[in-house]
């Protein structure tokens, strides 16, 4: 799994396609540089792996344990406070494309709605 993202900001204007409509999002922030998304993913690596080690996900990065996630996630808000900012900056897709077990997008949305 490569850490290997584009350029130096994760950031910028965006066009998605929802159905058969394009839509154009300004991000007027700065970004997150790649340390900051660097920053995210390493701290968001070593939490999966203490839930691996606790129990709540399996080594293929299923989830075994929901509400130990849940749990674990609104019990140390502090604990991912890179990744919480990364996700502030618009760096959520960037993150979820870096890490791709199964419990990196709960544990992504859990964050950004605290």
């Amino acid at each position: 799994m490569s850490d290997y993202v584009f350029g130096d900001k994760v950031g910028g204007n965006q066009y998605k396609q929802t159905g058969d409509h394009n839509t154009f999002t300004v991000n007027n922030s700065a970004g997150v540089s790649r340390q900051e998304l660097d920053a995210a993913v390493s701290e968001l690596r070593a939490f999966i792996a203490q839930l691996g080690r606790d129990g709540a996900v399996a080594s293929d990065g299923t989830v075994t344990d929901p509400g130990a996630v849940v749990a674990a996630v609104e019990s140390e808000p502090g604990r991912l406070r890179a990744l919480g900012q990364a996700i502030a900056g618009g760096a959520k897709d960037a993150v979820l494309s870096v890490v791709k077990d199964g419990v990196a997008a709960l544990i992504v949305a859990l964050v950004a709605r605290m």
